[in-house]
């Protein structure tokens, strides 16, 4: 990436087509290129980057497209300010019949006028969810393994997604009232392996206005309106306006900044946690941990708690709750080498406590 922002300006306009240059003459300066570019000049230096090793993945992500306005602003914005090759990736999650083909005909009809190349998947999520699944959950996990294999399969070096302002303050909220701590007031990570957000600093609906602006449309999905199918739906179209219209009408705003200055905190406490657990790793493979329980034993159970979330994170298993944590954590500090316990983290796996030792375990 050149670090000359008339060089990264100049690079965007080249990319308009003589029209957007010229509606972009007209528009008012917050919704210009110009803008946007210093925006999006001060990100560059962060997005992802082709490993020395992996010199066919320079310069080429891939962008997930639901349809919706967030996903459709940033495959525009994308397409300007990327400095390498853009892929537009769009999931049909097999839920809303007629809808959801709509959704991928407008996806694939949208990059198409931008030149782009589209690739798209239908994946029967009612299908493919596991038994203790929400179809949100399923969704998800299917469309974010999709986008995995699209990213080896065309030699991306990133994935970027449509997260917002909005979604990080809704989520840091969602995620309080969960109780997950200072881990969930995080909200949404920047940047989490392939994956990262360009547009967690923009609101939703100021996008939106930049793609009004530009006489672009996009779609709506059905089953964001209904409060009844998630807690998240709630949350955006009930709750938040409340809390605006009696509390703070800025409070997006501070949920984004209390987000922020949780992330230097996470970002501290996973340090530490990574470094007693490599102190106390035993056996380390895809299914099972093994720690030296007694040495575990003897911390801090907020030091434990550090060093559980890290063999959690290794073995890419769900979360727990703040409590179901603690409670584990407890249960560490209470047995002596004379017994035993067994402590179920997720249907398929368990913690247990053998040979002195504690045992991270697929079953």
């Amino acid at each position: 990436m050149h670090n000359n922002f008339k060089f990264f300006y100049n690079n965007a306009l080249g990319r308009l087509t003589p029209e957007e240059r010229e509606i972009n003459l007209q528009l008012e300066y917050k919704y210009s290129l110009y803008a946007l570019a210093e925006y999006f000049f001060k990100l560059a230096g962060s997005w992802p980057k082709a490993q020395a090793n992996k010199i066919n993945k320079i310069n080429k992500i891939i962008i997930a497209v639901s349809g919706g306005g967030d996903s459709i602003a940033l495959l525009w914005l994308m397409r300007a300010f990327y400095h390498g090759e853009v892929i537009a990736a769009h999931v049909n999650h097999c839920i809303r019949g007629l809808e959801a083909d709509q959704d991928e005909r407008f996806v694939k009809d949208f990059a198409a006028e931008l030149n782009l190349k589209f690739v798209s998947a239908k994946i029967d999520v009612p299908e493919l969810k596991f038994k203790a699944e929400s179809l949100e959950e399923a969704a998800r996990r299917l469309r974010y393994e999709w986008l995995i294999e699209s990213a080896d399969k065309f030699d991306a070096c990133g994935i970027a997604l449509g997260h917002n302002r909005d979604d990080l303050a809704e989520t840091v909220l969602f995620n309080i009232l969960r109780g997950t701590g200072i881990r969930g007031s995080v909200g949404i990570p920047e940047r989490r392996g392939l994956f990262f957000r360009p547009l967690l600093g923009l609101s939703r609906d100021f996008l939106r206005e930049i793609l009004s602006a530009r006489n672009i449309s996009w779609r709506e999905d059905s089953t964001n309106q209904d409060v009844n199918i998630s807690s998240r739906n709630f949350i955006r179209l009930e709750l938040m306006p409340l809390i605006a219209s009696k509390i703070n009408n800025n409070a997006v705003g501070h949920l984004a900044s209390f987000a922020e200055d949780m992330r230097a905190m996470r970002e501290a406490e996973e340090q530490r946690g990574q470094e007693l657990f490599n102190e106390l790793l035993i056996e380390h493979s895809e299914a099972k941990i093994i720690l030296a329980r007694d040495k575990l034993r003897a911390l801090s159970e907020r030091d434990i708690i550090l060093v559980i979330r890290e063999a959690g994170r290794l073995l890419n298993l769900k979360t727990l709750s703040r409590q179901r944590t603690l409670e584990l954590a407890k249960l560490i500090k209470k047995y002596k080498s004379d017994n035993s316990f067994v402590f179920q983290w997720q249907k398929d796996f368990i913690v247990k406590y053998e040979n002195n030792n504690l045992n991270f375990v697929k079953l």
